[in-house]
């Protein structure tokens, strides 16, 4: 179920007194076991409680989303209880603050409104209204049913002359809600008419030639010495010092601190160190001027205090450092994932020179030529207007081509693509991990069938609603604390 199509159901406009016969399943017999009346509040609007009981508005929608999901075949479990319950208690505070505004407006509900909207509750089986049916129900059905009612109107007004109604029609104008000008549906429907196709050329940055970062590697080859250290790292600098002097004065081993007071955040649990790595340890050190007491500690010595990242460290050289195999796998494997994870502007400079040779190629002889030359797919991208964040009133550029993941909320993406002159190229554009070339090739005008009928807008009205008073200063929100907390407590 779609969670706006849940929220903006008749639920919200008319609330109809309905029996609470949601039969709460095996889910919740640790909540059946105690009282609704011993739950907590759910929240609060505008100091007013939101309570799970029998005949408030937050049972009753309970009940009646209880009966919708059943109605659409959907199989009651934990979850889908979670959406019935949040649906419920969100239509609740929604329906109290419509209410609370008709109110404050000095809207009173007519009594003959109220009377005629109870009519249908007692009806016999032709419709007709049934003063037997009437005097025969109770009068504290009665008197819920009209409370329920009038409520409803309160609701109903505030949300008629706010978002419009279906069934209060002059011609084919909606006779209550905002209105929208001319000069506004005409910019509406041009925002998605023009739309702009493009050729294009991506380069995988996962692709990034391993001769190339072996080059790397051999010209900075210390990043990828490795050490054989021991550590013993704790949070307090004084704790540390006194460390220090111990092991200094052979009061307590090395090996014996690390059991006793290493918090081992480096390390194993045996007070080796994990990442070491010669960049992977200047990358733990406060201050990087510390990594030559590491690198030129001699096997078996121990070094003083040195602050490490939100720590304080002591290390121990428990053997020579050993230079890097460029010819290891291992070693072949770290460079790379070093510069991807650290010089990946390395690497987005390759592809883009790589994307530069390229464009001059297109440009000497065309698109498809030059991707044919490079081994590389030309993708055409279908026609697609300048929507950023692919609002639905409008077409949106397919983000599931790769590459373009992202890519309708990429500023720097669309500017470049709806810049550009009808069969012009591209500079390179890094996207996520790929560096990516257009070209502009087709211009369309959008069709009625690619365009979103303006009367739909007032769902972004509602959605606007539901955002501003879920996050009102008057709401106080407690649904997740007594929901999982209380009610499906065993």
């Amino acid at each position: 179920m779609k969670k706006n199509t849940a929220y903006t159901i008749g639920s919200l406009i008319v609330l109809l007194i309905c029996a609470f016969c949601f039969v709460i399943l095996p889910a919740f017999t640790g909540a059946d076991s105690r009282s609704q009346d011993q739950l907590p509040a759910f929240g609060k609007y505008n100091g007013k409680e939101i309570k799970y009981q029998e005949g408030t508005d937050f049972a009753n929608f309970v009940s009646q989303y209880g009966q919708m999901f059943q109605s659409y075949g959907q199989q009651i479990d934990s979850s889908t209880y979670y959406y019935i319950f949040n649906y419920a208690f969100n239509a609740t505070v929604k329906k109290m603050a419509y209410e609370d505004a008709a109110k404050a407006s000095g809207f009173v509900a007519p009594e003959t409104a109220v009377t005629r909207k109870m009519i249908p509750y007692f009806s016999d089986a032709n419709g007709k209204y049934s003063a037997k049916l009437y005097r025969e129900t109770d009068d504290k059905t009665k008197s819920d049913l009209r409370n329920s009612v009038t409520d409803s109107i309160y609701t109903s007004r505030y949300y008629d002359d706010v978002f419009g109604s279906d069934e209060d029609i002059v011609g084919t104008d909606a006779l209550y809600g905002l209105k929208e000008s001319d000069a506004e549906l005409d910019f509406l429907t041009d925002l998605g008419s023009k739309k702009r196709g493009f050729n294009m050329a991506t380069f995988s940055m996962a692709d990034y030639p391993e001769e190339e970062a072996l080059k790397y590697g051999k010209n900075n080859a210390a990043k990828f010495n490795k050490y054989d250290l021991s550590v013993i790292t704790v949070n307090d600098k004084s704790e540390a010092e006194n460390l220090v002097k111990r092991i200094s004065n052979n009061e307590i081993s090395f090996e014996d601190a690390i059991s006793e007071y290493s918090d081992k955040i480096y390390s194993d649990t045996e007070g080796k160190v994990t990442n070491s790595y010669q960049y992977q340890l200047e990358n733990i050190l406060t201050n990087k001027e510390d990594l030559a007491k590491l690198t030129d500690l001699s096997t078996g010595s121990v070094t003083g205090l040195i602050e490490t990242n939100s720590t304080y460290s002591i290390f121990k050289a428990n053997s020579t450092k050993v230079a890097p195999d460029f010819d290891s796998d291992d070693v072949k494997t770290t460079v790379t994932n070093y510069l991807k994870g650290y010089e990946s502007t390395i690497i987005e400079d390759y592809f883009t020179a790589k994307a530069n040779s390229f464009i001059a190629d297109a440009k000497a002889t065309n698109f498809k030529s030059a991707c044919e030359k490079d081994g590389i797919e030309n993708v055409e991208i279908a026609p697609f207007p300048l929507n950023y964040g692919s609002v639905n009133i409008a077409k949106s550029v397919d983000t599931s081509l790769t590459g373009l993941s992202g890519a309708d909320t990429n500023e720097n993406f669309l500017k470049t693509a709806f810049n550009l002159k009808k069969e012009e190229i591209s500079a390179p554009m890094v996207m996520n991990n790929y560096v990516v070339v257009l070209q502009y090739t087709t211009e369309e005008i959008a069709t009625a069938d690619d365009l979103m009928d303006a009367s739909s807008l007032s769902a972004y009205d509602e959605d606007s609603a539901n955002t501003f008073v879920m996050n009102s200063d008057k709401l106080e929100n407690n649904f997740i604390d007594v929901y999982f907390n209380h009610l499906m407590k065993d």
